[in-house]
Formats: C-alpha cells, sequence, structure tokens
C-alpha cells in the first residue's frame, strides 16, 4: 500500500474513534446526572436530553414488548417493572434541566465554572486513597464500575430493561472519560513541549545577541593601515557628546 493511502487511513480510523468516542458522552449523561454535580451549562443541552429521553422510551417500548434482548443479558426475566426505563428517562430530564438552571443562575450571578465541566463524583465525598483520586481513576473507573454494579445487583431486581440500559451507560462512561483523560494529557504535554521549546529559543537568542565576530574592532593591518573604530570607553564619550551636540539648538531656541 503507498504511503499516503496508508496515512489517509489512519486518519480515517482515528477520525472513527474520535466519532465514536464523542457519541459515547450521549448516553453518558443519563447517568452522570445522577452521579455528578456542578456539570457545565453547555453539556447538557436541551436537545440532547430529550433526544436521550426519547431514546430511552424506545428502549422501554422493546422491553416492554417482549424483546429478548434484555434477556439475553441478564437472564429470561425482564422483571416485575419493566416501565421502570419512563420513569428513569422523566427523572433523568428533571435532573439534566435542574443542573442546567443552576448552571445558569450561577453564569448570570458571575459564578466562574467551566461550561464543558463534566461534573464533579458523588464519590468525591468519600475516603478514597489518594492513588485512586489521582489521574482522575474516580471519573474513569470508579464512577463507571458504580454505574455496573448497581445495574447489575440492584436494578436488574426490578428492571432488567433499565439493567441493561445503565450498563451500556456505564461503559459509554469509561469511553468518554478516558477519552477526556487522554485529550487532557496531550494538553499538557503540549504545554510542557513549549516550554522547552522556548528555553531552548532563549538559549538560542542569548548565544547570538553578543557581538558577532566581525563586528569585533578591526587591526590596522586590517584596513591597510587606516585607523578606524575607537575603544569602548572613548566611543561611549563620543556618542554622549552627539547627544548633548543635538539638545544643543533647542536649548539655544530656548534661550532666544
Amino acid at each position: 500500500m503507498p504511503k499516503d493511502q496508508s496515512k489517509i487511513r489512519e486518519m480515517l480510523i482515528t477520525e472513527k474513534i474520535e466519532l465514536i468516542q464523542w457519541l459515547a458522552l450521549f448516553p453518558a449523561i443519563t447517568v452522570m446526572v445522577f452521579i455528578r454535580r456542578k456539570i457545565g451549562f453547555r453539556m447538557l443541552k436541551p436537545g440532547s436530553l430529550f433526544i436521550m429521553a426519547i431514546i430511552l422510551l424506545v428502549f422501554s417500548y422493546l422491553f416492554g414488548g417482549g424483546f429478548l434482548f434484555g434477556g439475553l443479558l441478564f437472564g429470561a426475566s425482564l422483571g416485575p417493572m419493566p416501565g421502570m426505563i419512563k420513569l428513569y428517562a422523566l427523572a433523568m430530564l428533571g435532573m439534566g434541566f435542574y443542573q442546567r438552571f443552576l448552571r445558569w443562575r450561577e453564569l448570570c450571578n458571575g459564578v466562574r465554572w467551566h461550561t464543558y465541566c463534566p461534573g464533579i463524583s458523588i464519590l468525591e465525598v468519600l475516603s478514597i486513597p489518594a492513588f485512586l483520586q489521582a489521574n482522575r481513576r474516580i471519573y474513569r473507573f470508579l464512577d463507571p464500575l458504580l454505574c455496573w454494579l448497581v445495574a447489575q445487583f440492584i436494578v436488574a431486581r426490578f428492571s432488567t430493561g433499565l439493567a441493561a440500559w445503565l450498563a451500556f451507560a456505564s461503559f459509554a462512561l469509561y469511553m468518554y472519560e478516558n477519552a477526556l483523560f487522554e485529550k487532557m494529557l496531550e494538553q499538557d504535554l503540549d504545554t510542557l513541549d513549549g516550554l522547552i521549546a522556548s528555553e531552548v529559543q532563549m538559549e538560542t537568542v542569548k548565544h547570538f545577541e553578543g557581538p558577532q565576530p566581525e563586528e569585533k574592532q578591526r587591526k590596522l593591518q586590517d584596513t591597510g593601515g587606516i585607523p578606524t573604530g575607537a575603544a569602548p570607553d572613548i566611543h561611549r564619550q563620543i556618542e554622549l557628546r552627539k547627544i548633548k551636540m543635538a539638545k544643543a539648538p533647542d536649548n539655544l531656541a530656548k534661550e532666544t
């Protein structure tokens, strides 16, 4: 395969991965509104919330209609409360718009908060080891794991359909958080590389800002015996005298 075609193929694969990671945000937001606080204003766009609510309702219809998708994932039974997905969709809409309202009120009151903030995990209030707090491990691993465990061992007893959705949303949250972490890491590394490059450039400037070899005072043998240039101290006196002579006409004009 030609080199140019391989590069184009790699770019297409990268773009597809980025698209999948971006799409993962939408199912992830259906659980983020419950396990995160202070989600950014622009993260909770009304269109996205309504679309996900509609998808949840369609999901509820599929499970309510006796489809075996949930049974294949969690057993043959759909659970005693298959309509829980509808209630969850309404609750998700309510929590999403409530957090969006809070962020808008804070913005109007001058509170500075990033409008694309993915929120603060409810697990932050716990005494979690420093190792898990570093590098967003709470958000990348513990939050998705919490959603999956709740889906498997609690929600699945009442609604297999909702449990299936929460399991899918927890995986989407995992994908989104890891993609966000990689993006933040790339930005930090770019900043670090920029600092290193600027330091090297400053050293280069310092190296060349001094007098160049050809600017040094030439000897008589280099000028055919014609004396040129002056010693640094004499040169300084000449420059001061030139400044005084330049100011002299102005002083005379003032006196007259």
